[in-house]
């Protein structure tokens, strides 16, 4: 009878574990939830190409976010080379993305098939930008597929069909909740590429990653992004995040 009852106690114990352990959705949100202690933010990021034989071209661009509500608004501004300069990226949702090419005086909308197209010539898609920011947008399945003291490891499946990615691996480091290392595969299941995060600092309270890599493992090819200003709290409001905003040659706070 006593046997009985340990193995009962054991089997109560595994049981309520289980049915409180952390979800990969969860994680994420813990993601999103340690990073969303500001409203506003400007930084000035090098984007630097890098070719397989050790080539560099060099980009600089300001990127300004905004938390509103529920949702992360998000515009990239190029200032450098020459002609790529006041090239716009505005992030509205998932599913509203911008994009104003000052060459053709345009602003098109990103949508379906094309979200999987070069962000200006670097190795990240439109789809990818979301993860700069630490945050995973639009429509997926996510699972905790490890976990130990001092990270978690979740899986993506994204459910668009039209999304190049097959599933997405990411280890977010428990400790200030930042990515530290994302695997892209393709539907065949082969890595295709590895986003490396690095470097943080500490900006007024804010922990951040200033150095992420992108690593195009089928092209030989890589982008390493270096944040080198950011501000937050900046005085912008919602209507700077506006399509007809994007295509003004001076973006102005108000």
């Amino acid at each position: 009878m006593k046997k009985q009852v340990v193995i009962l106690s054991v089997v109560l114990i595994l049981l309520t574990s289980l049915g409180f352990a952390i979800t990969g959705q969860e994680v994420l949100d813990k993601v999103k939830d340690a990073h969303d202690n500001f409203k506003t933010e400007k930084s000035v990021v090098i984007m630097q190409l890098k070719d397989g034989n050790g080539n560099i071209r060099e980009r600089e661009f300001n990127m300004y976010l905004m938390h509103y509500g529920d949702d992360s608004l998000a515009l990239v501004r190029f200032n450098k080379p020459s002609e790529v300069k006041n090239i716009t990226l505005l992030t509205l949702s998932d599913d509203e993305i911008y994009l104003y090419m000052p060459a053709y005086r345009k602003t098109k909308r990103i949508s379906g098939g094309a979200k999987n197209g070069k962000f200006v010539g670097s190795d990240f898609k439109y789809n990818d930008i979301s993860l700069i920011y630490n945050e995973q947008n639009g429509d997926y399945n996510s699972k905790l597929i490890e976990e130990n003291n001092d990270k978690y490891v979740v899986e993506i499946i994204p459910h668009e069909k039209d999304n190049d990615y097959g599933k997405i691996v990411m280890t977010i480091k428990k400790e200030h909740m930042l990515f530290q290392k994302i695997e892209f595969y393709n539907h065949e299941n082969k890595l295709i590429k590895t986003m490396s995060f690095r470097d943080e600092q500490n900006f007024d309270g804010h922990i951040l990653a200033t150095e992420i890599e992108l690593n195009n493992l089928e092209e030989n090819h890589s982008t390493i992004l270096k944040i080198k200003e950011v501000e937050f709290d900046i005085p912008i409001t919602k209507r700077f995040f506006d399509r007809r905003n994007i295509s003004k040659p001076v973006l102005k706070y108000k």
